[in-house]
Formats: C-alpha cells, sequence, structure tokens
C-alpha cells in the first residue's frame, strides 16, 4: 500500500476510537466535565476585568498575580486529597466553597471594601478552585483498559482544556460587555455549585484513596520527583503560552487592532486542538518525550518569524501552525506524567503540571512584559527560548529512556 494512503488510513481509523469514549461513563459524563472546568479559564480574566473597573489596571495586575500563585499552590494540595481521600468528598467540598468565595469577591469588590479585602478573596477563590481538567484524566485510568483507550482519552482532554481557555475568556468578555464585569465570576460560581458538585456524586468519581492497599500514599515530593521532566516541559510550555499571550497583544495593538488580540490568539488554540485529536495516530515507537522534543524543536524555529508579518491575519496564520506543533506536546506531557506517577500519586502529578502551566505563564508574560518596553520582537523571542528548553528537556529524558 502506498505510504501516503497507509498513513492516511491510520490516522483516520484513530479517530473512530473516540466513538467509545462516552460509552464508558456515560453520556452526560464528558459534556459536564466540559463545563465543570470553564471556571479555570474564565476567573483570572474575569477578576482582572471586575477589579480593573473598581481599582484600575495596576491593581488588578496584583490580583491576578495573587490569584495565580494561590491556584499554583492549592491544585497539587487538592491533588494530594484526592489521591487520599478519593474524590467525592473534595468535590462535595469545593464546589460550594469556591462558588461561596466567588461570590464574596463580588461583594467585597462592588461594596469598595479595602483593596487588602480583594486580595484575600481572590487568594481564597485560587486556593479552592477545583482542578477539573487534570482530575477528568486520572477517571479515565479505571475503565480505559488498553493503552490505546488511555491515549485517545489523554488527547480528547487535551483538546477539552484548549477549547476552554479559547471559550473561557471570550465568554468573560461577551458577558461583561453586555451585563456587567461581576457576571463572568458569577456564573463560575453557579458552575462550581452545580457541575463541580455533581461532578462528585457522578459514578466516575472515586471514593476511595488510589493508594496501593497496606501501603500510604507517595510523599507529594517524590510524586513531584519521578513527574520532573513532564513538570519542568509543561513550565516551559506555560512560559511560552504567557509570552505569545503578551506578545500577540502588543502585536494586534501594533496593528491598531487590539480588540482582535483574543481571537488572533485563539488561533493556536484552534491548532492545538486540531493535533491533540490526531495524537492518538502518531506511532508509539515515536516516545512521549521524543515528542516533546520535536514540538520544542519545531516552535522555537518558527516563532520568530511571528514578528515579521504586517496585518493581523498573517499573525494569525503563523499562530495557527505554531498550535499544530503544540497538541502533540501537550498530550505527551500528561501521557508521561500519567506513566511515571507512582501508584496512588496521579492526582499530585495531573494538578501539579496544572500548578506549573500557571506558574510558566506568569514567568512568560511578565519577562515578555518587560522586553516589550525595548523592542516587539524580543518579546516573541521568550517564547522561542521557552519552547527550545522544553524541546531539550524532551531530548535529555528521551536519551534517558534508551539508555536504560
Amino acid at each position: 500500500m502506498d505510504p501516503p494512503l497507509f498513513l492516511l488510513m491510520n490516522v483516520l481509523s484513530s479517530f473512530t476510537s473516540y466513538r467509545d469514549l462516552p460509552r464508558l461513563w456515560g453520556g452526560s459524563f464528558m459534556p459536564l466535565a466540559f463545563i465543570g472546568r470553564l471556571p479555570t479559564s474564565m476567573i483570572i480574566i474575569g477578576v482582572l476585568t471586575l477589579v480593573t473597573q473598581h481599582h484600575g489596571v495596576s491593581s488588578a495586575a496584583v490580583s491576578s498575580a495573587v490569584l495565580a500563585i494561590a491556584t499554583g499552590i492549592g491544585q497539587p494540595l487538592i491533588g494530594q486529597w484526592t489521591d487520599r481521600a478519593g474524590q467525592r468528598l473534595p468535590f462535595l467540598i469545593l464546589g460550594p466553597v469556591n462558588a461561596a468565595t466567588l461570590i464574596g469577591l463580588v461583594a467585597v469588590t462592588e461594596l469598595g471594601q479595602p483593596f487588602s479585602v480583594v486580595l484575600v478573596f481572590c487568594a481564597l477563590v485560587g486556593f479552592t478552585t477545583t482542578p477539573v481538567g487534570a482530575l477528568m484524566r486520572i477517571r479515565w485510568y479505571s475503565v480505559a483498559k488498553t493503552p490505546k483507550t488511555i491515549a485517545t482519552a489523554m488527547s480528547y482532554e487535551t483538546v477539552a482544556d484548549e477549547l476552554n481557555f479559547v471559550l473561557g475568556p471570550a465568554i468573560v468578555g461577551i458577558l461583561a460587555t453586555t451585563l456587567s464585569p461581576s457576571t463572568p465570576l458569577i456564573l463560575s460560581a453557579v458552575i462550581a455549585a452545580t457541575c463541580v458538585t455533581t461532578l462528585g456524586v457522578h459514578r466516575s468519581a472515586p471514593t476511595t484513596s488510589s493508594k496501593v492497599e497496606g501501603t500510604p500514599s507517595p510523599a507529594l515530593w517524590r510524586t513531584v520527583t519521578l513527574v520532573a521532566a513532564s513538570l519542568l516541559a509543561m513550565l516551559c510550555l506555560g512560559s511560552y503560552f504567557g509570552s505569545m499571550q503578551t506578545s500577540t497583544t502588543a502585536a494586534a495593538e501594533g496593528f491598531g487592532s487590539a480588540s482582535y488580540a483574543g481571537l488572533i490568539y485563539a488561533a493556536m488554540g484552534a491548532g492545538a486542538a486540531i493535533t491533540a485529536l490526531s495524537a492518538v495516530a502518531i506511532p508509539e515507537r515515536i516516545s512521549q518525550p521524543a515528542r516533546i522534543a520535536i514540538s520544542g524543536i519545531i516552535l522555537a524555529i518558527l516563532v520568530p518569524i511571528a514578528p515579521l508579518t504586517n496585518s493581523p491575519w498573517q499573525l494569525a496564520g503563523i499562530l495557527f501552525l505554531l498550535g499544530l506543533a503544540i497538541g502533540p506536546a501537550s498530550v505527551a506531557m500528561f501521557t508521561l506524567a500519567s506513566r511515571r506517577a507512582p501508584r496512588g500519586g496521579d492526582g499530585v502529578a495531573m494538578t501539579a503540571l496544572g500548578a506549573a502551566n500557571v506558574g510558566g505563564v506568569a514567568i512568560g508574560a511578565a519577562l515578555a512584559g518587560q522586553l516589550l518596553k525595548t523592542e516587539l520582537a524580543y518579546a516573541f523571542w521568550v517564547a522561542a527560548g521557552s519552547a527550545l528548553v522544553m524541546g531539550l528537556i524532551g531530548l535529555i529524558a528521551a536519551l534517558r529512556d534508551r539508555s536504560r
């Protein structure tokens, strides 16, 4: 058979495996989990929008930083809690508590309370935000009986994450402009109180510890050490995202199209979603670390083209191509972490990846923001450098695997 035709048939047959996913946990699980993770992508930009109106841009930046730090600290701790107690109890508690903190944040901001009080509620919101996307990945392990099914589930979850981070900011923008800046956070509270709580009682929720019977759950530091390659790669990918968000916004302003910055950046998410879906068709002989290495090197080569574009559409086209390289890398990081995490440490591993991404976004955005004061191209180079380091991490991990 002609090689290109064989490759096409392999890709098409791989897509049919997605049909089996809804049957594993029932038809309501995937829509519920998709909506349940929306607050993760809505809260940060929602807080920025709300606080900017009442306290100004500089205060909003501080509030978002506090929120991000609290989220980065809280997510691995929530993961460790689910490893020890199962997911049912944490979801049932965190859903209402996070909803209450969101409503509290809206209230203290709208009532004109001191900014220090606003910061306290920002921290509480971040600390109690349920990492739905990360924890949903764990639920597939008990029903996905083959490596192919697990790979398909991990690919789907990455696509769901990408779509959420495109839809979340768009929803915030629409609600904030048509209704009020507080509406997106109120909607996030409603989702936390309903969808997150419902996921707690769903039959997919692990109700007991995932530890090996008779042995304690692994220490957080041990899990983090074993999945260090994925964590470092995800930190770099987060830095890439943060610097690209900042650089794209600045480039859009330079084109006189600042209002289109979100749509331009969404092109990268669309590209990532396409290749994340197609990741199941990549031959198993190409290891997960190798996929991270290849993606990082491709990104490092292509990113410097972005500041050379002359229109929003050209920039969107480049970002779409960059997105195509992101999908397989993101899937590979979660897959690699799931394979290397110790038994009973899955929750910590998955949520730590989310925390690493959040931390990386903050680092990349801060570095790019400083370099923008000098030259736009330098901000894009932060993304290129982040991608290059990500590729090197993947390469080192791949070489270590081959030497074993």
